[in-house]
């Protein structure tokens, strides 16, 4: 039996079926025949003109709008602005701080957002303790200088950590490395530190419960800690409210170190600008920031309270800057620091710190090392263990 239709190429079935979907006009309906690569329709293509149908179909944008220059565009650069102003936003800079482990909850986060700790001998005993070098290295290294010097007495240090009862341990802290010390991260909570006081305490079978925190890598033989050393670890007694006390004369060091590297007060776009609070409120904040105005890099610095909330409003940890459009944090220091820290700041020389309210931003490292003490102290006392 001869077949009633025609064949047509399958461009040319193509192209119908676009014209039928987008065309204004229907198409005669086509089919294609399963069993062949040809297809068959009840009209003849007469009406097609003389150019194939593949250039007849609708072409990519590319190649109807090619590009006017063959060379790639290339990601922008940071220019040395775009650079400053990162290098002097807290956030930014511990937020690019290279990644760290947690050893007690295992927890990757940046390292500049964890604590550090290392072993410390107790004077005239064997044992060592587990605590935060990044916060007393100062008064260790007076200490270490007092020692070397053959002194018998050291009244100039500070009292917490004369109390703490702490000195370097060369052969317990130092690895094969001159001048390197061993450190282990811990994240920044009270509540965490609570909760390991009991179980860190006990001296289960031949070694205490502490050593399980100190790394593989420190212990012998890949590194110096023998097992004679590792049995005489201990864990301070009242661990949460000495690192308390700790962190708190640390904020307050660092407000004194940005005091006197920024001594000018008020100056229009400086690094200390006094609040009008009209009203002791979230509102009254809103409103003092207003009033303040806008300069550059504003949205780096935050506000710090040494007056508490009035009828018992809470103060909030972050406040809506109309000025930027933007939020930022509110350190207060009445609630963070002890009566007597307050007092400390309240009688230096210059009068930054009585005021009720101040605006700091961070033009340098000291002051980003100063916001981030203060945000590490309010996380340490709010932040509940995952």
């Amino acid at each position: 039996m001869e077949c009633t239709r025609r064949s047509l190429s399958y461009a040319t079935w193509r192209l119908r079926m676009f014209r039928q979907l987008l065309g204004p006009s229907p198409v005669p309906s086509s089919r294609r025949d399963l069993s062949s690569s040809r297809i068959h329709a009840d009209e003849s293509p007469s009406d097609a003109t003389s150019l194939p149908p593949s250039k007849r179909l609708p072409q990519s944008p590319l190649v109807t709008h090619p590009r006017s220059s063959p060379i790639k565009s290339r990601k922008k650069l940071p220019t040395s602005e775009d650079n400053s102003e990162l290098k002097n936003n807290p956030w930014a800079v511990a937020l690019a701080s290279p990644v760290r482990m947690c050893s007690v909850t295992g927890a990757r986060i940046p390292r500049d957002l964890l604590g550090e700790w290392g072993l410390v001998r107790k004077p005239d005993t064997e044992n060592s303790y587990l605590l935060p070098v990044d916060l007393i290295k100062d008064s260790l290294q007076a200490r270490q200088e007092v020692k070397s010097a053959g002194a018998e007495k050291t009244p100039d240090l500070d009292p917490a950590t004369v109390a703490a009862d702490a000195t370097l341990t060369a052969k317990a802290i130092r690895n094969e490395k001159p001048g390197q010390q061993l450190l282990l991260r811990m994240i920044n909570s009270l509540q965490l530190l609570e909760g390991l006081a009991k179980p860190l305490s006990k001296s289960s079978g031949k070694k205490p419960a502490i050593s399980r925190l100190l790394p593989f890598r420190w212990k012998h033989p890949l590194g110096p800690i023998t097992s004679r050393v590792e049995k005489l670890v201990l864990w301070r007694p009242g661990m949460a409210e000495y690192l308390l006390q700790q962190r708190r004369s640390d904020v307050v060091k660092k407000l004194e170190r940005a005091r006197r590297r920024y001594t000018r007060l008020d100056i229009p776009g400086g690094a200390w600008n006094i609040l009008d609070l009209q009203e002791y409120s979230n509102n009254g904040l809103v409103d003092a920031l207003k009033r303040l105005g806008s300069f550059d890099r504003m949205a780096s610095g935050a506000v710090l309270l040494l007056t508490p909330m009035s009828n018992g409003e809470s103060c909030p940890m972050a406040v809506f800057n109309p000025s930027t459009q933007s939020e930022v944090p509110v350190f207060d220091l009445s609630a963070l620091l002890s009566a007597s820290d307050l007092a400390t700041l309240r009688d230096m020389e210059a009068p930054h710190f009585r005021n009720s309210a101040l605006f700091f931003r961070p033009d340098d490292r000291i002051g980003v090392e100063t916001i981030l003490a203060l945000w590490k102290l309010q996380r340490f006392m709010i932040e509940t263990p995952s």
